[in-house]
């Protein structure tokens, strides 16, 4: 793999590795906590952290070479996922009286900004190095 194309998994990887163990060690303590809200929150930083590591691992773990070109386009597309996860989460919140579901919304929503600004970044740099 070219040196440009493991430099860019690892910044991709670390990351998400990071957000994953922290996520996940949060999600952890909704076991013991009564707020409903709260264990909305932390319901899903379990979850993302989950798959949030699991993208991680695969972006460190890559051996292939792959191209920069596709990497921006999925990026962008992320980006855009990102905005519609920020979009639900606010609708869980506004729709709902139901504290645990507010609570679910309210970490969709910081799931999918923390993914806006990562996916951003990335995108905005593998542009940048394809110019």
């Amino acid at each position: 793999m070219k040196s440009e194309n493991r430099n860019l998994s690892k910044r991709i990887g670390l990351p998400l590795l990071v957000w994953a163990v922290i996520n996940i060690i949060a999600g952890i303590f909704s076991l013991f906590i009564s707020s409903e809200l709260i264990k909305g929150v932390l319901l899903q930083a379990f979850f993302w952290g989950l798959i949030d590591g699991i993208l991680g691992l695969v972006a460190l773990l890559q051996k292939k070479a792959f191209s920069l070109e596709k990497v921006k386009k999925i990026f962008l597309v992320n980006v855009y996922l990102d905005i519609g996860y920020i979009i639900i989460g606010v609708l869980l919140i506004l729709l709902t009286v139901n504290s645990f579901l507010i609570g679910n919304g309210y970490g969709v929503s910081i799931q999918g900004l923390f993914l806006f600004i990562v996916d951003i970044i990335h995108y905005r740099h593998v542009k940048k190095i394809l110019r």
